[in-house]
C-alpha cells in the first residue's frame, strides 16, 4: 500500500501551539495573583470530570493518547509492536507527569501565602517544561517513525476511518475546542489535505463546521488559498 493520509502531524501542530501558548502563560504568570492563577490551574487538569473547561488544554493531551491508544495503535501493533509498545509506555510516562503537574497547581492553590505561591510557582514552570521536553519527543517519533509505516501497512481510506473514529467518539464542545488550536496551526497543504479527506467521507455539517472555524481561526490569506484548492 502507499497511503497518504497523516493521522498524527496535523493533530500535533495543534497540541504543539497549545504547549507554546501553556509555556508561555506559565512563565509569565504572577502566581501571587490568585484569580490569574486559579485560570492557569485549570488548564492544568487532567480530567474532563473535574475540568471546568472544554478547553482544558492537559485534558486535550489526555484525550488525544486515549484515542491513539484505542483506535490508532491496536492495528498498528499488527506489523510494528516494538514501536506501538515503546510509544504506549512513552504515553503512561506523560500521564504520570500530566496528573503530578495538576496535583501540584492545586497544592500551590491551596498555599497560604503569596511568596510562598511564588516560590512554588518556579516549581511548576520546572514540571512543566520536563513535560512539555518530553512530549515534544513523542510527538516528533510518532510522526518520523510511525506515519511512514501506516503509510506502507493502510491505505487512505482505512486511515481516514480511524480519523472518523476518533472524530465520532469526542464530544462536540471538546472537537471543536481542539480544532480551535489545531486549524490555524496547519499551513495551506495540509489544511487542503484535511478538507479535502472531510470532502469526500465526512458528514455535510461536519465539513461545514470545519469550515466555519476555518473562516473564523485561520488567517484570511491562507483560508481563501485552501478554498480555491478544495472547491469550498
Amino acid at each position: 500500500m502507499t497511503g497518504t493520509e497523516d493521522l498524527f502531524t496535523p493533530v500535533h501542530k495543534g497540541l504543539r501551539s497549545m504547549i507554546y501558548g501553556l509555556s508561555a502563560r506559565l512563565q509569565t504568570n504572577d502566581f501571587a495573583d490568585l484569580p490569574a492563577t486559579a485560570a492557569l490551574v485549570t488548564d492544568l487538569e487532567n480530567d474532563f470530570s473535574t475540568a471546568r473547561s472544554a478547553g482544558c488544554i492537559l485534558c486535550m493531551f489526555a484525550t488525544h493518547a486515549s484515542e491513539e491508544d484505542t483506535v490508532i495503535f491496536p492495528p498498528a501493533a499488527r506489523f510494528e509492536n516494538s514501536l506501538v509498545t515503546s510509544l504506549l509506555a512513552e504515553h503512561h510516562d506523560l500521564t504520570r507527569r500530566e496528573l503530578a503537574l495538576g496535583k501540584f497547581g492545586h497544592e500551590l492553590m491551596a498555599l497560604p501565602s503569596a511568596p510562598d505561591r511564588v516560590a512554588a510557582g518556579v516549581r511548576l514552570n520546572q514540571m512543566a517544561n520536563e513535560l512539555f521536553v518530553a512530549y515534544l519527543a513523542h510527538m516528533n517519533r510518532e510522526e518520523s517513525e510511525l506515519v511512514p509505516r501506516m503509510r506502507e501497512h493502510f491505505g487512505d481510506p482505512e486511515q481516514a476511518a480511524m480519523r472518523g473514529t476518533i472524530i465520532a467518539r469526542f464530544p462536540p464542545d471538546r472537537l471543536y475546542a481542539l480544532l480551535g488550536w489545531m486549524l490555524p496551526s496547519m499551513n495551506a497543504t495540509e489544511l487542503s489535505d484535511l478538507l479535502s479527506s472531510l470532502k469526500k467521507g465526512a458528514p455535510p455539517p461536519l465539513l461545514k463546521a470545519v469550515s466555519d472555524l476555518c473562516e473564523a481561526r485561520v488567517e484570511g490569506h491562507r483560508w481563501n488559498e485552501v478554498r480555491t484548492r478544495v472547491g469550498l
